[in-house]
């Protein structure tokens, strides 16, 4: 059974292909490619104030924009995971699973995380 994460794989591999971009798709330069994203999605909240931080949904090219920093994020991700060999939806259950023993709800809940630093562990 395939699963949507995977046929969204597929599609970026596709379009990859057709364009013959997959030879410049190392780990390196496409983690390089995802930080430089993030750096974008982060230049959409940079300065913003409490209001127009909360205002921002309700603007059309602005969510937009986000949307589309979004999802640049995450094909580059979707390209890091499958040139490395990493199952994303496999790992992200491990995590999970070792967050939920290490951040205890009875522990964590209703707490920021400069408080959880206190707690043992990394990652």
């Amino acid at each position: 059974m395939t699963s949507d994460l995977d046929k969204l794989i597929e599609k970026i591999k596709k379009f990859n292909y057709e364009r013959d971009w997959d030879q410049y798709h190392n780990p390196k330069d496409v983690f390089i490619a995802l930080v430089s994203e993030v750096g974008e999605l982060a230049d959409c909240y940079r300065w913003l104030n409490e209001k127009e931080l909360s205002e921002i949904q309700s603007d059309p090219e602005k969510k937009r924009k986000i949307e589309e920093e979004i999802a640049d994020i995450m094909i580059n991700l979707l390209i890091l995971s499958y040139k490395t060999n990493i199952d994303l939806v496999k790992v992200i259950e491990e995590k999970l699973e070792k967050n939920r023993k290490k951040y205890p709800v009875e522990k964590a809940k209703g707490k920021h995380s400069n408080f959880m630093q206190g707690f043992k562990g990394k990652g």
